[in-house]
Order: C-alpha cells, then sequence, then structure tokens
C-alpha cells in the first residue's frame, strides 16, 4: 500500500510542474496514479505509454486545467525572479509581467503528459530488470528518468519564456523565428544542461524532504490518533482508520518540501536562467557560469531571485489544488451519468 501511494506521489509531482521551476509542488491528488497493475502486464514501451494516458484522461485533463491555473496565476512572480537573476533594473515594474505566458503553457502541459507516460513506461521496465530492489527506489528513479524524458520538449519554451521575460522579444512569434535565424535549431536548446543540472537535484530534495516533513506531520498527528482510538476502545466503538495525510495536507506538505528545495536549489535555477537568456555571455556551460557569477558577486550571486522562486511554491500549490479538486469533480459528475 505504501508503494501505490509513493507512486501516486511521484507521478502528480511530475504533472503539478510548475513555471518557476519545471516542477512544481509535491502533492498526491485522489486517482492520480495508473493501476499498480499496468506494471505486469506485458505491454511494450510505447503500449505502456499509450494506456497509460488512455487509463488517466481524467486526471490529466483536471490536471492540465490545474497547471495552466496555476502557472497563469503565479507568472508575473516567475518573471520578477528572471528579472532579478538577470540583475535587470527597476525587476518590479509592472510592464511586461505576463510576456511568455503563452509559450510557457504551450510547454508545460504537454510536457506533463510527456512526464506522466514515460513515468509509467520507465518504472515498469524498471520493476521488470530490478526484481530485487525496493520498489520505491525504482519509483524514484523513474520520475527522475520522466523529467528528462519531459526536459527534450520543456526547453525550447523555456527559451523562449524566459527570453520574453528578459524583454529580449515582444511576441512568441518574433522570439522563434529571430532564435532560429540566429542560432538555428540548437538555440532553442540552450542552456538544456543548466536545465538538468537544476532540474535532478531539486526532484531528489523535493522528493527526500517531502518524506521528511510528512513523516514529521504523521507523528504530531499521531497523539491525536491514539487518544482517539482508546476512547473507541472504551466505547466498544469501531477503530479509527488508518493514520495517513488527506489530500489538503498532502498538498501542505508538499507546499513545504516544494519551497525548501526551490530554496536550496536557487543557484543551479540562476545558472540555468543566464544559460538559456544568454548562453554565449557565460561560456555555455553549468561550469563556466557558475565561475562567472562567483568572479563577479561572490557567492551572493548565486542566489539572486531565490525570494520569488520559493514565494512562488505554496500558492501555486493552493490554486493548483483548488481548481484541480472541481474540475476533477465536474468531469466525474458528468461522466457517470
Amino acid at each position: 500500500m505504501k508503494s501505490k501511494r509513493l507512486a501516486r506521489l511521484l507521478l502528480t509531482s511530475l504533472l503539478v510542474a510548475s513555471a518557476s521551476s519545471s516542477h512544481g509542488p509535491l502533492s498526491v491528488i485522489r486517482g492520480g496514479a495508473a493501476s499498480a497493475a499496468s506494471a505486469l502486464r506485458n505491454d511494450g514501451p510505447l503500449q505502456t505509454f499509450v494506456r497509460t494516458i488512455q487509463d488517466s484522461k481524467r486526471h490529466l485533463i483536471a490536471a492540465a486545467c490545474a497547471r495552466s491555473s496555476s502557472i497563469f496565476l503565479m507568472f508575473p512572480v516567475d518573471t520578477i525572479k528572471t528579472r532579478i537573476q538577470m540583475e535587470q533594473p527597476n525587476a518590479l515594474r509592472l510592464t511586461g509581467l505576463y510576456n511568455g505566458v503563452g509559450g510557457s503553457l504551450l510547454g508545460q502541459v504537454p510536457y506533463g503528459v510527456l512526464t506522466f507516460g514515460s513515468y509509467e513506461m520507465y518504472k515498469r521496465a524498471l520493476i521488470q530488470r530490478f526484481p530485487n530492489v525496493k520498489p520505491v527506489f525504482m519509483y524514484a528513479v523513474a520520475a527522475v528518468m520522466g523529467d528528462l524524458t519531459g526536459s527534450g520538449w520543456l526547453c525550447p519554451s523555456e527559451v523562449v519564456k524566459q527570453q520574453m521575460q528578459a524583454g529580449m522579444y515582444s511576441t512568441t512569434s518574433e522570439a522563434v523565428s529571430s532564435i532560429l535565424r540566429n542560432k538555428g535549431i540548437v538555440g532553442l536548446y540552450q542552456g538544456y544542461f543548466g536545465g538538468i543540472a537544476r532540474d535532478v537535484p531539486f526532484r531528489v530534495s523535493q522528493l527526500c524532504s517531502y518524506e521528511i516533513t510528512k513523516n514529521l506531520y504523521l507523528r504530531i498527528k499521531s497523539r491525536n490518533h491514539v487518544t482517539e482510538q482508546r476512547r473507541n476502545r472504551r466505547r466498544n466503538e469501531a477503530p479509527s482508520k488508518p493514520l495517513e495525510l488527506s489530500p489538503l495536507e498532502t498538498a501542505v506538505c508538499g507546499a513545504v518540501s516544494g519551497s525548501f528545495s526551490a530554496a536550496i536549489t536557487a543557484p543551479l535555477d540562476r545558472i540555468k536562467t543566464l544559460l538559456m537568456t544568454d548562453s554565449s555571455a557565460y561560456g555555455g556551460s553549468v561550469a563556466s557560469c557558475a565561475a562567472h557569477i562567483y568572479r563577479q558577486r561572490g557567492l551572493p550571486g548565486f542566489f539572486e531571485g531565490v525570494v520569488p522562486r520559493v514565494v512562488y511554491i505554496a500558492p501555486s500549490v493552493v490554486c493548483f489544488f483548488i481548481v484541480y479538486e472541481q474540475v476533477q469533480q465536474r468531469l466525474e459528475q458528468s461522466w457517470n451519468k
């Protein structure tokens, strides 16, 4: 049972990806995972991917609506973060706060589908290849691999989005055509390895810190749970349900773990931003960009934009949770008629 819950946690962490960090708040939403039995089917990788998408249609639609809403709501914060990271004057100016939002939505929503489907594909293959390894470890590896798979689609939209946030272009079409004309298709993937260097540590930190936060919360909650069980025994009532997190409590734990992970990976996020907006000026690699930042600003330079990056997470969780639950309920009502 614990393995199934962790599978849902990992799947939804892929789907709730936010514009601020490409992966957003970690939260478990009811019905989020494809059946655990799918890992035992004799399907090939493509069949597993397609079956996962088909079996999770309602979840994907609700997640896409929720994700789009949270991205749109918090996009100005993401824009301010980009401006601060690029050390632009008057980063809080109101003009252009939504520059690049269209391209961001175009990249983020399909990215969720890719990571969701590929996660199931990798999970199945890993469990079959390493049957003696604990499933929870395979789920974590599959989640990271799902991120890497989706990054191929996400990177171009992130490059366009961040260059528009920086005020380099006024429209998406202008940005795409200019990048292709000056740098070719490679230009849409500048900063790709910077994104990977940020995303993998973020995912690992997010999963670990979520487990720690959840366990601490459950330890506090268990005190009331024990008292309730004793009261039920005295009254000869049925024992209370096993102790676990509600969806709302899970979202809160996800907000805490996401905020912490956003803070400690802020230096990597700044490197990714600088490489995506002007790769050649920073040497074109993660190492050269890090060296440039250190020479210019020292260690504090790596944490430019950390405040808006952290502030982004909690409201994103709340927005995603509310919209997801509303859309999921309405879809369930309409599809069951």
